[in-house]
């Protein structure tokens, strides 16, 4: 994966899918090049691309293509957060083996009331069995969706993951900024007081030119069905 981080304007976007419900890879490659020639980075299977109405294989096969039709493998960031741990190591390994910028990932989510230790247990385990130092892993939190949330006290559990592991970088989501980073490779990291944000509010999208970095479901403007 690419050293620098995902920056500006990035878009969860939308999959297409034939009258058989399959997805449509041919739509997906055209829109997806068309965010990239608009400037706008990639969150494939994020909060609208029906992430979680796919299998793990069908969403590998739409990365490959992707990759394979000529997007640009650093300005992708797949969501690949799974219920079950095998999916999202599966997912995770594969986005890192073709050059994802970056894998945005949800929590375990059909069980409510996960402690933050068995939070950090997933994800300190997908981690070491992608065992790459390209991994760029965003934790994706989202609590009106997968009620259950990313918590301060799993971001500063994580923090000597992060510092200590090969990664390069860790970002996590929070309620109103839906994305917070977390610099790796820091002796010492105040969890609440270094995180640069990456905005979910769609009125922010405005000033990603600016240096604000956002993700707009807005950026899926162009029809994906002309």
């Amino acid at each position: 994966m690419s050293q620098e981080r995902i920056k500006g304007v990035l878009s969860p976007v939308v999959t297409p899918f034939n009258g058989d419900m399959s997805p449509d890879a041919e739509r997906f490659i055209r829109h997806c090049k068309w965010l990239v020639s608009q400037r706008v980075g990639l969150a494939v299977f994020g909060t609208n691309s029906e992430a979680n109405s796919m299998s793990v294989e069908e969403k590998l096969e739409l990365l490959a293509a992707l990759v394979s039709g000529g997007v640009p493998a650093g300005a992708l960031m797949p969501g690949t957060g799974h219920c079950a741990l095998s999916d999202s190591i599966k997912m995770t390994r594969e986005a890192v083996r073709m050059g994802c910028g970056g894998v945005l990932m949800l929590p375990p989510f059909y069980y409510k009331g996960v402690s933050d230790e068995g939070l950090f247990r997933n994800f300190s385990e997908v981690i070491e069995r992608v065992g790459d130092e390209r991994l760029r892993l965003y934790l994706y939190h989202i609590p009106p969706v997968s009620n259950v949330p990313i918590t301060l006290n799993l971001i500063g559990a994580c923090t000597p993951l992060v510092c200590s592991s090969t990664m390069a970088s860790l970002l996590i989501p929070e309620n109103r900024p839906r994305v917070i980073c977390l610099p790796a490779r820091t002796r010492s990291i105040d969890p609440l007081s270094t995180f640069s944000r990456i905005c979910g509010m769609e009125s922010v999208c405005v000033c990603a030119a600016s240096g604000v970095d956002t993700i707009a479901i807005r950026s899926n403007a162009e029809s994906l069905f002309i």
